[in-house]
């Protein structure tokens, strides 16, 4: 998604004189597009994300349409307050995007992972939170965000070298991205961001239903329909599942009084941190979410008795 971006940010400062980017010392090439044509429209304020968010607030009030950019770990989760008070407060047109979320700079350590993001703004007034899976829903939660008149926060995980939509998408409700001749028989996985890659690996593998799920709030309704009928629900996410995904589904599920008929399984990171270094997929196995364990666990999933919930 990072290749989308830059092209994307260059578009708006081409069609905006309004628009900025500013970011806390991350992103570098990035931004080289922008920077080479309209200089003036990038601000790197240094390691100072608590600042970044409050100068953003500030020329977003005098009429500027300011991006802030950095890494999950630091915006939006150093600068939650800031986020709170200054923008949500305010529904500040102000657009975040989080990069590196959930566990990409593994080898950096529990204090640059971000497996939390999303429980945290969710329960923020005012915000939209998006958490897209490829370039297509990067640009469909780009384009919703650059027209909304509240904050914004873009979750950027780690990027597939395939795309998970064969083209644009109309908006950013939840999508089919693998279909079944009998799509509801055996069970459906709803999957959010990088985890839209196995979500769908697995569904072609055993000719089940997998949804994609870009936007987290507000709340994809469009997604008990696409649920209708279906009985067993598996829900991916590299985000703890406490708050993220499931807890919405589970949420969702509550509101129109169908829990008592579905089984909902949460395959998201563990209630703990890494303690060990190395690559992406090492992180993932300490939380049971490597590529071999996400296929076992949805195999076992599927061949298991479901267990309802009360």
């Amino acid at each position: 998604m990072r290749h989308a971006l830059s092209p994307l940010l260059l578009e708006a400062a081409e069609q905006d004189e309004r628009f900025l980017v500013l970011s806390g010392d991350h992103g570098y090439e990035l931004f080289d597009g922008l920077r080479t044509h309209y200089p003036e429209r990038f601000v790197n304020v240094g390691v100072a994300e608590q600042s970044l968010v409050g100068i953003a607030a500030g020329l977003c009030r005098v009429g500027f349409r300011p991006c802030i950019y950095g890494l999950a770990a630091f915006v939006p989760m150093r600068v939650l307050e800031q986020v709170k008070i200054d923008l949500c407060h305010g529904s500040l047109p102000v657009i975040m995007l989080g990069d590196g979320a959930g566990l990409v700079y593994s080898v950096l350590g529990a204090s640059h992972q971000c497996g939390e993001d999303i429980a945290c703004l969710r329960s923020l007034p005012n915000i939209a939170v998006y958490s897209p899976c490829d370039a297509h829903e990067f640009r469909a939660c780009w384009n919703e965000a650059r027209q909304a008149s509240h904050p914004s926060y873009l979750r950027i995980g780690k990027a597939s070298p395939d795309e998970m939509h064969p083209g644009p998408l109309r908006g950013t409700g939840p999508v089919v991205v693998c279909e079944a001749a009998d799509a509801r028989a055996r069970g459906v996985v709803v999957a959010t961001g990088a985890m839209v890659r196995m979500g769908v690996q697995c569904a072609r593998e055993h000719g089940i239903r997998c949804i994609s799920v870009p936007r987290l709030k507000p709340a994809p309704v469009e997604l008990l329909e696409l649920l209708s009928g279906v009985q067993r629900i598996a829900v991916l996410e590299e985000h703890v599942s406490s708050g993220g995904l499931w807890s919405l589904l589970l949420e969702m599920l509550q509101s129109a009084g169908v829990t008592g008929h579905v089984s909902v399984e949460p395959i998201g990171l563990r209630d703990a941190f890494t303690q060990t270094a190395g690559d992406h997929q090492h992180a993932l196995s300490e939380h049971g979410l490597d590529d071999g364990q996400i296929a076992d666990r949805l195999t076992r999933w599927l061949n298991a008795r479901p267990a309802r919930m009360p």
